[in-house]
């Protein structure tokens, strides 16, 4: 048998190395180039953040101060604050802060700052600081947003108020609510327009404050505590309260008697400080047989005036059948207009309305707190009565 000459001597495999890419050939020529050119960029990436990061800090810090000093920070802890106007919170920011702040504020705040110390300068009745600040921001900024005229200027939009018999919405659709109609011109003239109609107001005769007669009798209250004293003057308006009232204060009819109920706003509602007292069953020292119950030994017939309930008024607190109780009274001590025509009043504060002020803001339940009324943790009590003529 023959042997295979192919089969026994195969032919030699030939091996050999693959040539490098042009790639490979580029990164080994430039690697240090290149890595130099990655580190840089990387670099001037963060170098770029670390600025941007810088001014946006800057610039937030400039803006929160801003926002300090036109008192818009409380709505950033207090939503009940959130829908105040812009006006609602002047009212609380020291005019001479503000327009210190105005003087060195950079451009971009000052025209807007310039605005509100006209504003605030507005709502202290002061037109002629008003006016001249409005004409300052004019001369500086003539070509800013508050200044230049247009159709809709910056400005809130009122809603127009659904008349009773308005038809009600369908459930599921809200009906989109319908705003007055814009006037056009700048914030400055829509300001100076409001100057003029301010300082051209004529309050009407049942809303001005009431002149205490000066022979008007009085009524001086003398609290337990650190409550100090009130002086109570009353009025002609209602001839039946105030002489029944004046004849129990000559009895003495107060002495020992506590205050029964505290009012005052919380977190959700306005609710105006008040107080009230008159319950003979508070004369006790055991709370829990205080009664606020019992009908009035000291009835008088129901009185309309036009008096209106400014901090101090002093009403009647009302019974059935028409009738009002000389003995027992409400105190407001913030405007209370809501109560208006509801009660008789026959007297004004005159002395102490800050007393009654501290007495609003005693101490009560943690319930009574959050509704903001309920009785006061300490027995607060009227130590003395006396009439002033």
């Amino acid at each position: 048998m023959s042997a295979n000459p192919t089969s026994a001597n195969p032919a030699p495999t030939v091996q050999g190395t693959q040539a490098p890419s042009q790639i490979e050939l580029f990164w080994e020529r430039y690697r240090s180039l290149l890595l130099v050119i990655l580190l840089v960029a990387f670099g001037a990436l963060g170098v770029n953040y670390a600025i941007k990061h810088y001014a946006q800090k800057e610039a937030d810090a400039t803006w929160s101060s801003f926002a300090a000093t036109m008192g818009l920070d409380a709505a950033y802890t207090d939503q009940t604050k959130a829908n105040e106007s812009l006006s609602e919170r002047l009212a609380s920011v020291d005019g001479a802060k503000l327009r210190a702040a105005a003087t060195v504020a950079p451009d971009s705040q000052k025209p807007f700052l310039l605005a509100a110390v006209a504003r605030r300068a507005i709502l202290d009745k002061e037109w002629d600081a008003a006016e001249a600040v409005l004409r300052e921001l004019e001369a500086k900024f003539p070509n800013h947003i508050l200044v230049k005229d247009g159709s809709h200027p910056v400005q809130s939009q009122e809603f127009v108020k659904e008349k009773d018999d308005a038809p009600k919405p369908t459930p599921g659709k809200p009906k989109r609510p319908e705003f007055k109609a814009v006037v056009a011109g700048s914030a400055v003239g829509l300001m100076r327009s409001q100057i003029e109609a301010a300082k051209s107001y004529v309050v009407p005769a049942q809303f001005a404050k009431v002149e205490v007669p000066a022979d008007a009798a009085k009524v001086k209250y003398e609290l337990s505590g650190d409550y100090g004293a009130f002086t109570i003057a009353l009025l002609p308006d209602a001839p039946l309260h105030r002489d029944a009232f004046l004849k129990l204060a000559e009895a003495g009819f107060w002495k020992d008697i506590a205050i029964d109920e505290i009012r005052r706003p919380t977190k959700f509602s306005k609710t105006p400080h008040e107080l009230h007292l008159g319950f003979e069953s508070t004369k006790g020292d055991d709370r829990e047989k205080w009664t606020v119950t019992d009908p009035s030994k000291n009835l008088v017939d129901f009185e309309s005036n036009k008096l209106s309930h400014f901090a101090g008024a002093v009403s009647a607190r009302n019974e059935a059948d028409g009738k009002s109780c000389a003995d027992r009274f409400w105190v407001v001590v913030d405007d209370a207009p809501k109560y208006d025509g509801e009660r008789v009043i026959f007297g004004f504060v005159v002395e102490g309305l800050d007393n009654l002020k501290r007495a609003c803001e005693a101490t009560m339940t943690a319930q009574e707190e959050g509704q903001g009324q309920g009785k006061p943790s300490e027995s607060i009590r009227v130590t003395s009565v006396t009439v002033v003529k």
